[in-house]
């Protein structure tokens, strides 16, 4: 951050990371208890005698609430998962925490910044004067595994093909340096 000493920035840093180790620690204890609700509708349908033919169709008003219990759990672990489809650029907005609003914030407002000097200098006719408008922003952003990184650069991606192709529909923005959830 501007202005910030390096043990600012070290604290600042830990803190993160320690929000991150909790977030983690939490997706991880809603993962345990789907997986132990899981094993509880196995065993009791196991001492049922029951074969997967004489299972019920698992229609709404005849499932079990164990169940019901278990596929909300399961729901919420798969709306963990970064790459959500379908997300609009406001949805996944309205998704970042605190750390990463504050991030796109910044990356939005210098977007719009350089998409309105770009759209200024339309009519000149010298794309060299253009380039040399272009103010690149540089960022660091690190946390541990689990703090979000991953989404953020998703979301970032969306915005660019807001701002750049806002009526394509298609995305148009290649991103050159993924972190280790993005390259799979």
């Amino acid at each position: 951050m501007e202005g910030e000493t390096i043990e600012e920035a070290f604290r600042r840093h830990r803190e993160a990371s320690i929000r991150g180790i909790e977030n983690h620690f939490n997706k991880l204890q809603k993962l345990l208890e789907a997986e132990h609700n899981w094993k509880k509708i196995v065993d009791a349908r196991n001492e049922a005698g029951f074969t997967e033919e004489e299972l019920p169709d698992n229609k709404e008003d005849d499932e079990p609430q164990l169940l019901g219990e278990i596929m909300e759990a399961v729901a919420d672990i798969a709306d963990m998962h970064i790459n959500v489809p379908n997300l609009t650029l406001e949805q996944r907005e309205a998704m970042l925490n605190v750390d990463q609003k504050r991030i796109f914030d910044k990356i939005k407002s210098h977007l719009i910044s350089q998409k309105e000097r770009e759209d200024l200098l339309e009519n000149e006719s010298s794309r060299l004067l253009r380039l040399d408008n272009i103010k690149p922003l540089r960022m660091f952003i690190s946390g541990v595994g689990g703090t979000g990184k991953s989404f953020l650069i998703e979301a970032i991606k969306c915005l660019v093909d807001d701002i750049w192709h806002p009526k394509s529909g298609e995305i148009m923005c290649a991103i050159v340096a993924p972190t280790a959830t993005n390259r799979a």
